[in-house]
């Protein structure tokens, strides 16, 4: 009788340890795909043309906000709340 029960706890340790390898193949399969991407939107918001041009259209923003009435304080304080928006 107890020979028999080797057998099948053998097959449902096996059952078990398959079903859980399944479950995590898509996590990883997720975790490489999401590191990936985060790796190549670094790489390309780190491009120093990219950079430069975010740079300026700051500096616009600055600029027209003060024209349009604001004092440098206020204009600088918006300016860094659009910046702190973008992250």
């Amino acid at each position: 009788m107890k020979n028999t029960y080797i057998p099948i706890i053998a097959i449902l340790a096996f059952s078990i340890g398959m079903v859980n390898a399944q479950e995590s193949k898509p996590f990883n399969f997720m975790n490489e795909q999401l590191s990936e991407q985060l790796l190549n939107q670094t790489t390309v918001l780190s491009d120093p043309r990219l950079v430069k041009a975010q740079a300026e259209l700051l500096r616009k923003h600055y600029e027209a906000l003060i024209e349009s009435g604001f004092s440098k304080d206020e204009a600088l304080q918006l300016v860094i709340a659009m910046a702190s928006q973008d992250k």
